[in-house]
């Protein structure tokens, strides 16, 4: 979950809000993918699967909030690698998570 999303109650859930992450099942299996929009019919399906709350997509997203997000992860990313700048093959691991914090890597 990011600032950009938050968890609710399946109870509060209304037909027209996203999905924020894939919902999976209990053996690991994609229910509904990240992105879907919620309709009245998957959330009375839902139901039947126990599901008891969604990682929904907030509604309102700040650029200067999604910027500081950024930041944070890459920061987290250089101290990680602080003790190993530009060794291969920690510097390829590093440009790895770079690139899949940025959403380039799925």
């Amino acid at each position: 979950m990011s600032k950009h999303s938050q968890y609710l109650v399946l109870a509060k859930v209304t037909e027209g809000m996203v999905l924020a992450d894939d919902l999976l099942d209990k053996v690991g299996h994609v229910l509904l993918p990240a992105g879907v929009t919620l309709t009245a019919s998957m959330l009375k399906s839902l139901a039947h699967h126990h599901v008891q709350q969604l990682c929904i997509e907030k509604e309102t997203v700040n650029e200067q909030e999604v910027e500081a997000e950024r930041q944070l992860k890459l920061g987290r990313i250089a101290y990680l690698f602080r003790l190993q700048p530009d060794q291969e093959p920690a510097n390829a691991l590093k440009q790895y998570l770079i690139h899949y914090r940025e959403g380039e890597i799925l």
